[in-house]
């Protein structure tokens, strides 16, 4: 298919928080597949909070996390359905037109349903919870001789299992794990899928824990379908792991650490191991730094972390710097050397980002500017990206997909 020929569509989602304003959430737009400009087609649900996305090709349904911890008189007030906590959407795309139709919406069993994951099956999905941190109760221990002690007590971090049947619609858990209640709480920020690991028709997630420091592992076995916790890995302490992903071809995959500025390669095996292979700064040394990159603080805060459909690429966004970075693979191990960091053209709070199925284009969503820019990326110039100097207005713009229909 020529360049031309391609129909293209990229899903916004804006994202406020600590509660969701009256904005509208998730917002579609077409793609010229010559320029990568996108033009709006239409916008969805009010107020809908998006966390990530997950999208099922075959069927054409996109999947959708509200990401929301309101309490029940909250969403009385605003008029949205539901009880406390966070939700799930599915929405049909129109192939023609890139237009959404709403399939259903399902509690999400948290609160704050940051990450989601197709099963390859397409009969299951897997639900990562942010949770917002807050005490519910205090739990009190001992007694007047002994004296009496206060514990909080915090939301239950939940990774939960969803059932989809064959129309793609969500029924109730097969499965919840419930995380252990301690301090700090877990705060589960992503999970993605193992693409190609198996193990006795185990089925392998990675899951980043941002508070624990931790990188999680589950498996899910078909028959009966059970999610069950297969081992945990620890990360320095304070680096706050945020976002996995896997390389398309080779058998490793990145992390990106939301309080340190590094990412780090892990191979991983058959069985769902995996090893570190190497780590490598986001961010130039400070002496090639202009003064302008300079957060308030020293703040360094890393968002999004995505790796080019080919495999060649992989991009991070650095909030406070408000910088993208651009990496190239080793074709061979799969280890990253940083080949670009660039100042998002005045944008600020660089949160999410998506390549285009084509490779040919990248998209920045910048929460704090209300934007959404488009980068061109120049294989024929190693690899490194040029602002085209398109953008359009999205309200506190956050997850972004491209979609090629």
């Amino acid at each position: 298919m020529s360049q031309s020929s391609r129909t293209m569509y990229a899903y916004v989602g804006s994202f406020v928080m600590p509660t969701p304003g009256a904005h509208d959430g998730l917002h579609v737009f077409r793609v010229d597949s010559e320029t990568g400009a996108l033009t709006p087609v239409s916008s969805h649900i009010p107020g809908l909070n998006v966390g990530s996305f997950a999208l099922d090709p075959q069927r054409g349904i996109l999947y959708v996390t509200d990401e929301v911890a309101s309490t029940l008189e909250f969403r009385q007030q605003h008029q949205l359905a539901g009880g406390g906590g966070g939700r799930i959407f599915a929405f049909t795309i129109d192939r023609a037109t890139g237009a959404l139709s709403e399939l259903g919406h399902w509690p999400s069993y948290g609160t704050q349903p940051a990450g989601i994951a197709l099963h390859p099956s397409g009969n299951f999905l897997v639900v990562s919870h942010f949770t917002n941190r807050t005490t519910t109760t205090t739990q009190i221990t001992g007694t007047a001789q002994s004296g009496f002690a206060i514990s909080p007590r915090y939301d239950d971090a939940t990774t939960v299992l969803f059932p989809l049947d064959p129309t793609g619609r969500i029924g109730g858990p097969c499965d919840i794990h419930i995380h252990a209640p301690a301090s700090p709480p877990s705060c589960l920020h992503s999970i993605s899928l193992f693409p190609t690991s198996t193990h006795d028709n185990n089925t392998f997630y990675l899951e980043c824990d941002m508070l624990k420091d931790q990188l999680l592992t589950f498996t899910l076995t078909a028959k009966p379908p059970l999610l069950r916790m297969h081992a945990s890995h620890a990360t320095p302490k304070g680096s706050g792991p945020r976002y996995s992903a896997f390389h398309p071809a080779l058998p490793v995959f990145y992390v990106n650490y939301e309080y340190h500025p590094i990412i780090e390669t892990f191979t991983y095996h058959p069985d769902g191991s995996f090893t570190s292979l190497s780590k490598v700064d986001v961010l130039p040394p400070a002496v090639e730094l202009d003064a302008n990159y300079a957060p308030p603080e020293g703040k360094v805060l890393l968002s999004d972390l995505k790796v080019h459909p080919g495999g060649e690429f992989v991009y991070t966004l650095v909030r406070g710097y408000n910088v993208l970075s651009v990496f190239r693979v080793d074709h061979t191990t799969g280890g990253l050397e940083r080949i670009q960091t660039v100042k998002l053209m005045g944008g600020v709070s660089p949160k999410g980002c998506a390549v285009s199925p084509d490779g040919r284009f990248l998209y920045v969503a910048l929460s704090v500017s209300g934007l959404v820019q488009v980068w061109r990326v120049e294989e024929e110039n190693g690899g490194r990206v040029v602002f085209t100097g398109s953008t359009v207005s999205v309200p506190r713009p956050g997850a972004v997909l491209v979609v090629e229909t």
